[in-house]
């Protein structure tokens, strides 16, 4: 497991070092050619860009702590890491979005300057659409594979930089025709996606952060009960994400079964839990609660 998780750490800095040389070339390129000719559309996508190449920066932080192995102080391990790294960038997408929201000088009274029409814009923005197409398919691929929340949020905002390439490519044949409004409504789009994005990571993210429940198959639990000398089992707990889950429960056998053999059945019933639970998550630990069966049987 050890060493799966090694070449796991592996592959997500593989995919992440790709995307930050692309994210930091194409922000270079659009930021230098939007100031220059004045398109704020571009510009934000500029800046967008910028804060992607932070946030993939972000993402190798995390990453390096979340599969450092259980310690005194963390007996659960770090995986939690990732989970926060994914919060960041919500947050990092939400800052970006005020940011480019606070330069809109349609908003604060300033002068807006018109976009000069060049091909410049045009190569550099539909350079940036190609790029953060293609990033974003290899990102979400390797996100499923690699069963990565962190480069899955990623893939999302990526994706969402080429929705916006568009609008920003659509202002930009606009201005040829000298109609310049497009620029600024183009702008004030991508302030308006980023803030949906940077919520719809926050939403992804915050239940693993608080615990919440996987939604695991009542009927997979259930075939527990399958197994000679369980009578039921019950009180059915599951935390963590697909990366590590904790999952505990009780069992109902037999009172006059021995110790030794009721522990070898919550043996039994452990490894089929973690076979059963296998699709969700990739190290599974099991607690496992033995309790005589008794009639009309309940908790404290």
């Amino acid at each position: 497991m050890e060493n799966e998780l090694i070449l796991r750490e592996k592959e997500i800095k593989k995919v992440l070092y790709v995307t930050l040389g692309i994210n930091a070339f194409v922000a270079f390129l659009k930021l230098v050619i939007g100031f220059r000719y004045n398109y704020f559309s571009l510009t934000s996508s500029g800046l967008d860009s910028l804060f992607d190449s932070s946030s993939n920066i972000l993402i190798l932080i995390s990453i390096y702590f979340s599969v450092r192995p259980p310690d005194s102080g963390h007996h659960y391990g770090h995986y939690k890491f990732e989970t926060l790294g994914s919060m960041a960038i919500g947050l990092l997408v939400l800052f970006s979005a005020f940011q480019l929201f606070l330069n809109l000088k349609i908003f604060s009274g300033g002068v807006v300057s018109r976009p000069i029409f060049g091909w410049p814009p045009l190569i550099a923005i539909l350079l940036s659409s190609l790029a953060s197409f293609f990033i974003s398919k290899y990102e979400k691929k390797k996100g499923e594979e690699l069963g990565s929340l962190i480069l899955l949020s990623d893939s999302d905002h990526t994706y969402g930089d080429f929705i916006l390439s568009l609008g920003v490519i659509s202002s930009i044949i606009f201005s040829f025709y000298e109609i310049y409004w497009m620029d600024a409504l183009v702008g004030t789009l991508i302030c308006v996606y980023l803030f949906y994005l940077g919520f719809v990571i926050l939403k992804r993210n915050l239940p693993d952060l608080l615990d919440a429940s996987p939604l695991i198959q009542e009927e997979l639990v259930k075939k527990v009960e399958d197994i000679n000398g369980i009578k039921d089992i019950h009180r059915f707990r599951a935390r963590g994400n697909q990366n590590c889950m904790y999952v505990d429960f009780h069992l109902l056998m037999d009172e006059d079964l021995s110790l030794k053999k009721a522990h070898k059945i919550g043996h039994e019933a452990e490894s089929l839990i973690k076979k059963l639970l296998k699709k969700y998550a990739r190290k599974i630990d099991v607690t496992v609660h033995i309790e005589p069966y008794e009639e009309n049987h309940h908790d404290d």
